[in-house]
């Protein structure tokens, strides 16, 4: 199911990307782009929700940013024709390198890290 939340969050938020391109590009669909893309983008929150519930902070905001970020860059070029240097060609290789690595290798400290900062916040917190 996770998947399915991932898939849906980035495709609406591909889509909110497309409303907010395409309202800039001609005045009189301004607020029609604004509109959509909102409805749109507020809408993928929801599947966000879904991805925090089945993953880690860290993974949720790698994929969900990093992949709107990456996902984006590669629909402009595709619809819109937006140049991309080598550069950042090579740069969103390495965006990709980074959510792989944040989503899949990142495993969590044990609980017993966790102890002391909560004994210390406890302590602060007494009378």
């Amino acid at each position: 199911m996770v998947w399915f939340h991932i898939g849906m969050f980035l495709l609406f938020q591909v889509i909110a990307n497309l409303f907010f391109k395409w309202g800039s590009l001609v005045p009189s669909h301004y607020w029609w782009g604004f509109a959509l893309g909102n409805v749109v983008g507020a809408t993928s929150i929801i599947f966000m929700l879904g991805m925090y519930r089945a993953m880690p902070a860290a993974a949720v905001i790698a994929v969900g940013t990093g992949g709107t970020f990456l996902l984006n860059q590669i629909v402009m070029r595709l619809v819109y024709r937006e140049p991309l240097s080598h550069a950042a060609m090579a740069g969103l290789v390495l965006i990709f390198t980074g959510i792989l690595m944040t989503s899949l290798l990142n495993h969590p400290r044990p609980q017993a890290d966790k102890a002391p900062a909560d004994a210390a916040v406890a302590e602060e917190s007494s009378p």
